[in-house]
């Protein structure tokens, strides 16, 4: 007897549950954010019951969110797959895969939908895998197999690409990373066309765990980086470095930059963002290392910006960050001219910092009514010897 995975939800609980109002809510989430072609996500709000989905529909696609009691997963489904969608009032449709089948329960609002759904395993299958040495397949992972549509013919697949042994662990990796068969094949194809030889399945999981794909590799190929490794694309996905991240500098005239150098750059949050704001202050071209320079020390544009504000129009970077090393920002040039000394200079306020001199230093001395203290050099003078 198929063993049933998950309860379905009563339609009347689901309905209870999903109001209009996380109807639009969900719409408007959607259609603010565009889709990522490598994700299988495409931005649900992940706040829902186990055993329910929800999903949209663009163009022969259908993205279907399901969630668990402690997981979620949004995967693809062509939507002749999946048959007629109920319309406007609740119905049923499926999804039937050598893995098992899924019945779903639920309703569509234009292109959008949500309900409830049940997976029943399909045992002759499971035996069949047990067959193959696939052992302590436990329901997550049968949900995995039936996610990823792993059937007969994807052992037959995998072993004409050269991977005549899958071990268990290497199965499980497959199907929890939804390794399917589109997926295998455009790593197989990138691997023959770019020159990586025949790469292990382990190295496979290990590209899509990270999020490499084959496009996000490929991209880097069309913009000219083509002799780098798989590890190399490891480390700019870990590192948020992309294809796209380098071309807006090579468009901003920063035409020589390496993989190395946008590692670089992206380690210290420079962006082409950062840059522009800087440049259109007037500044004029920033080298590389002078942006990254600026962001290890903390001058921004809005810095910059807020001391200009207060009159002085004519700091140059260099000065900006001599001020931001020295700790002298807005708020301790205005206190100090607060105090009686209006036509304080950018050197001055960081020799009062250098020297210890602070707002409260000079209140301090002034409650005091000492003589003969009057100038800012009569406070860094009287702090040197220690009063």
């Amino acid at each position: 007897m198929k063993k049933i995975i998950i309860t379905c939800l009563s339609v009347i609980v689901l309905l209870t549950a999903f109001t209009n109002n996380s109807f639009s809510q969900q719409k408007a989430k959607t259609e603010k954010k565009e889709k990522n072609d490598d994700e299988d996500n495409w931005n649900f709000n992940n706040n829902r019951a186990p055993g329910t989905w929800d999903a949209v529909v663009k163009d022969d696609q259908v993205n279907i969110q399901f969630y668990g009691a402690r997981w979620s997963s949004g995967r693809d489904f062509p939507l002749s797959e999946l048959g007629t969608l109920p319309k406007g009032k609740i119905g049923e449709f499926s999804l039937n895969r050598e893995a098992g089948k899924m019945t779903f329960k639920g309703v569509f609002e234009s292109q959008f939908g949500h309900g409830s759904y049940q997976f029943v395993e399909n045992t002759q299958f499971k035996a069949y895998l047990a067959q193959r040495g696939y052992k302590n397949l436990d329901d997550q992972l049968m949900l995995d197999v039936f996610f990823t549509d792993i059937n007969k013919a994807y052992f037959d697949y995998i072993k004409a690409n050269g991977y005549a042994t899958i071990t268990n662990d290497q199965f499980k990796d497959l199907a929890e990373q939804n390794l399917n068969r589109k997926k295998l094949a455009e790593y197989f194809d990138l691997f023959k066309t770019e020159g990586y030889g025949h790469q292990s399945i382990d190295k496979i999981v290990e590209l899509r765990e990270h999020g490499v794909s084959a496009r996000f590799v490929s991209d880097f190929h069309q913009i000219g980086f083509k002799n780098f490794s798989l590890d190399k694309a490891l480390e700019l996905r870990d590192h948020g470095v992309s294809a796209k991240y380098i071309t807006e500098f090579t468009k901003m005239g920063y035409k020589d930059i390496s993989l190395d150098k946008a590692l670089d750059l992206r380690d210290h949050g420079v962006s082409p963002d950062f840059i522009n704001s800087i440049q259109k202050m007037g500044y004029g071209t920033l080298t590389l290392d002078k942006a990254q320079e600026l962001k290890d020390h903390g001058v921004s544009p809005k810095f910059i910006n807020s001391i200009q504000d207060m009159g002085y129009k004519n700091i140059t970077l260099d000065k900006a960050q001599e001020l931001k090393d020295h700790g002298v920002n807005p708020d301790f040039i205005s206190g100090i001219q607060k105090l009686g000394f209006k036509d304080l200079s950018l050197e001055k306020a960081q020799e009062l910092r250098d020297h210890g001199v602070t707002i409260a230093y000079i209140q301090k001395i002034k409650s005091k009514g000492l003589k003969d203290i009057n100038t800012l050099d009569d406070y860094i003078k009287l702090k040197d010897t220690g009063f």
